[in-house]
């Protein structure tokens, strides 16, 4: 044992020691000094969460931030206006990926579009989500959200204290109606037990185990070839087995039941069907395309999921400790919005204070800390500072929502008057969702869903403190650790509102 890691370890140093000497005598921009070979490998290990550790050495270093793993090239952006210099502006060269080979080629999600290496499938990718994604398209989706809200206001009012189980069947329903044309109705549906495995589990063997296989693809034979019976490998590889198998069933499962229900003619517009359509029919369909199509369908679950529900709990946990801004967002609706209905999206253009409303919950949430990584595709240069060929790019998303007075108050009036504002960008969802050429196709869609959620739960009820002994108890402005910044769980109160309790 003790022969094959020091092997490993002289392999690992031919590989890195290139790229180490390459660098040699570049200005690079600043960042913490790591140990030979393996870089800030040991920082990054012991931080709880690497994002967290990236918010100290922004603090220490400033705006870009350099560090390095076994040789490659890692960046820091937590300036708006520089990621949109470098993702935006010279998106020719960093729209590609790092190589994610854990995720890719041994857990199956090698159809996933935002994991995806830049190239002719990537292209694919995005002919086929923006056809059926783009704003026109979105507008078409419009009777849906309605359709999907009108659930989640009838499951609040039932059982307001369920709010969690709500939110999560509402951010799954819209998914899978938009995706399949399939109807989710309980938070305990198969198809969202299938999604949350194959999503969590894949997190959890990435957190383990993936960073190594990523810097050297080379040990992939590691996690798929490796005898079974080789100690401390079995269990890996078994686990990767199963993780790949619930991955391959929940991408699977709801495109075979959606081509069941467009071949019965019973199917309204989705995803799926469009794509299928696109390609001329189902007799023209080969295996790679459904491989694609149900990778394009079933990201959507994995990337929408999680950061609409995180939206979604932040903006009732604003509105219970920040009862000023709630009230002032029913008047513009109640005064816009006659009292026998309540607003739909056709709507959205005479509320000017819902709409900052909704840039201030996406700046106060930030749903991702930080960005899936680009990639550089050759050498490039910015301030002097050299970025070379193959860096992974990393833009702090919380970091540039942040950069304001008081950034932990829900001040909607920063999108109205400017007043507070600070460096954010002024429509944040311009950072939320991503950067140029990688920027998420279905940020229409998504910030419809989001927009009438909110519009309606204001319009409908009132949301409270708990009451403990007589006395109103306001919970934790507190989030997780996790790159999903989600609230911590709290409790509260929702309470119809007599203006409209009769709809």
């Amino acid at each position: 044992m003790a022969f094959i890691l020091v092997a490993l370890a002289f392999v690992l140093a031919a590989l890195c020691l290139p790229q180490i000497f390459r660098l040699r005598g570049q200005k690079l921009p600043p960042g913490p000094v790591g140990y030979p070979v393996v870089g800030n490998l040991f920082e990054l290990s012991r931080a709880l969460r690497p994002h967290l550790l990236f918010f100290r050495w922004s603090k220490k270093y400033g705006n870009i931030v350099h560090f390095s793993v076994f040789g490659q090239s890692m960046m820091i952006v937590n300036d708006f206006d520089i990621a949109r210099e470098l993702l935006e502006k010279r998106g020719a060269t960093y729209s590609d990926r790092p190589n994610m080979v854990l995720e890719n080629e041994i857990l199956g999600w090698d159809a996933a579009m935002p994991t995806m290496r830049y190239g002719n499938k990537l292209r694919k990718h995005r002919r086929l989500s923006q056809a059926l994604l783009n704003p026109i398209a979105a507008k078409s989706y419009f009777d849906l959200h309605a359709e999907v809200a009108s659930s989640l206001l009838k499951a609040l009012k039932e059982q307001p204290e369920k709010f969690y189980d709500h939110i999560l069947v509402y951010a799954t329903s819209t998914i899978f109606k938009l995706a399949y044309d399939l109807d989710v109705t309980s938070e305990n549906h198969h198809l969202v037990k299938f999604a949350n495995d194959a999503v969590k589990k894949s997190a959890e063997a990435y957190q383990a185990s993936g960073s190594l296989v990523d810097f050297f693809p080379s040990l992939k034979w590691i996690y798929t070839s490796c005898p079974d019976w080789t100690p401390f490998i079995a269990k890996l590889k078994n686990d990767h087995t199963n993780i790949r198998e619930q991955v391959m069933k929940a991408n699977r499962t709801p495109y075979q039941m959606a081509k069941e229900k467009i071949a019965s003619g019973n199917a309204r517009p989705s995803l799926v069907q469009g794509a299928i359509d696109s390609l001329g029919g189902m007799k023209f369909v080969s295996a790679e395309d459904e491989h694609d199509i149900q990778g394009l369908a079933g990201i959507l679950y994995g990337a929408g999921q999680e950061t609409t529900m995180a939206t979604l709990n932040s903006f009732i946990l604003a509105m219970v400790c920040f009862p000023e801004v709630q009230r002032n967002a029913q008047r513009e609706i109640d005064a816009v919005i006659p009292f026998d209905r309540l607003p739909n999206l056709d709507d959205r253009i005479n509320l000017p204070y819902m709409e900052a409303f909704i840039k201030e919950l996406y700046r106060w949430v930030s749903p991702l800390i930080i960005n899936i990584p680009h990639a550089s595709i050759s050498d490039d240069y910015y301030n002097d500072y050299y970025i070379p060929k193959g860096t992974s790019v990393i833009a702090s998303i919380y970091d540039m929502l942040n950069v304001c007075p008081h950034p932990e108050k829900f001040v909607v009036d920063r999108f109205l008057s400017g007043t507070g504002l600070g460096n954010v960008p002024s429509d944040p969802r311009e950072a939320v969702f991503g950067f140029g050429r990688r920027r998420c196709p279905g940020v229409h869609v998504a910030d419809n869903s989001v927009w009438i959620a909110v519009t309606q739960m204001l319009a409908s009820f009132n949301f409270l403190p708990e009451v403990k002994d007589g006395e109103e108890q306001f919970p934790a402005l507190e989030f997780g650790i996790e790159m999903t910044r989600h609230p911590k769980r709290f409790r509260c109160r929702i309470e119809a509102r007599k203006e409209r309790e009769n709809i």
